[in-house]
């Protein structure tokens, strides 16, 4: 997390209000309020929404000028961009000489084919378990390498200098990979070799990657944006299957509240922030909060921890649950890894006792963390 400790959250969020009215086809005029706010604030603001080629596009349409901060976010994000297209025809070459049917997931749909691409920070590409080694292979023998752990859902991530990570995917978190998912993907134009999903099981996937599996990014206006796209290719009928989707999830109120909005940015109708209190807390985490840095420990727990204390009663339930879970995959740490493949109940059972007084401490450093967010966004 960048150290921006003369960043204002209540200034960054009116320029998220701003963003938001701008999204919402509001015309920008005197009273948004774009200007006067510190570069550090500006940092907090971009680095968390992702939303800079939107809202530059969005100001120069109507013949505003660009802020210099927003100009120079945009260009980090369209030289991103342009790296996972290149990343992903790549892909496509060897997907197609090697006869592995490879899907394209989340911002990497709309860096390929999407006439307003969102920011990217690496590409993600699923293949069938049996070909995910074999694909990891083939990228080794292009140049790239294998950096960080593993995850349940991905192998190692692939990086090559100067382009963005590559994760290549054999499952997909929080949701079930069936054949029917596979059955509905659809090629991609100018893309051989590779597929997107059916509309629906990819407006599905947006909204539970950022609502289930990445609760921090809830709301997050790149989120949005990338959500908005999905919701304009899919059918009526498509979108009511998504709601019946949504009120049978144990989360259906932050789905429905991400799904609003997106909706509303495809209408182009006025937007209502329904995840102020996350961006709030976001902007904590990333401004009088950013000297803290980064622990593989904490980090991940105590901003889980956070946004469950901001989601209500049935996260907070949830963190238990998956706190006394059986770990799905070995430990990222060297000692706890070779006590499991020694002892699997006792590496369990020590991971356990981890976890335990971890949740205990990162909640109680959490609760005034959540409460500080809910003042601000007050």
């Amino acid at each position: 997390m960048k150290v921006s400790a003369r960043a204002s959250v209540r200034d960054a969020l009116r320029l998220r209000a701003a963003a938001i009215d701008l999204l919402g086809g509001r015309q920008p005029n005197s009273t948004l309020p774009l200007t006067g706010r510190s570069d550090r604030t500006w940092d907090v603001f971009l680095r968390t929404e992702r939303c800079a080629l939107a809202l530059k596009a969005r100001i120069a349409a109507a013949a505003r000028e660009v802020p210099d901060q927003v100009e120079t976010a945009a260009t980090r994000e369209l030289q991103r961009i342009l790296s996972a297209r290149g990343q992903l025809l790549r892909i496509g070459q060897l997907a197609a000489t090697h006869g592995i049917a490879a899907i394209v997931l989340k911002g990497g749909v709309a860096a390929l084919i999407s006439p307003a691409p969102v920011d990217v920070q690496d590409v993600d590409v699923l293949v069938r378990p049996l070909q995910a080694e074999r694909l990891a292979g083939l990228l080794d023998e292009e140049g790239f390498r294998g950096t960080g752990p593993a995850g349940t859902a991905h192998l190692a991530q692939r990086i090559s200098p100067n382009a963005v990570q590559i994760e290549v995917h054999f499952a997909l978190n929080d949701i079930e990979l069936t054949d029917g998912m596979w059955n509905r993907a659809r090629p991609m134009d100018g893309a051989a070799g590779l597929s997107r999903l059916g509309a629906l099981d990819h407006l599905w996937h947006l909204l539970v990657h950022t609502v289930v599996t990445h609760p921090h990014r809830r709301g997050s206006l790149r989120d949005v944006l990338l959500a908005a796209e999905a919701v304009r290719d899919c059918s009526p009928a498509e979108l009511r299957e998504a709601e019946h989707r949504i009120a049978a999830h144990p989360l259906s109120q932050p789905l429905d509240a991400l799904l609003a909005m997106a909706r509303a940015v495809r209408d182009g109708v006025s937007l209502r922030d329904r995840f102020r209190r996350e961006a709030a807390a976001n902007y904590v985490l990333r401004g009088p909060l950013g000297w803290l840095g980064f622990s593989r420990f904490w980090t991940p727990a105590f901003v889980s921890a956070l946004f469950a204390q901001l989601g209500g009663m049935v996260e907070r339930r949830r963190e238990w649950v998956v706190a006394w879970q059986r770990p799905p995959f070995s430990s990222p740490w060297g000692f706890a890894a070779r006590l499991e493949r020694r002892s699997p109940r006792i590496g369990r059972w020590s991971r356990t006792a981890v976890k335990i007084p971890r949740l205990i401490v990162v909640r109680m450093a959490a609760w005034p963390v959540a409460l500080a967010a809910r003042l601000l966004a007050s």
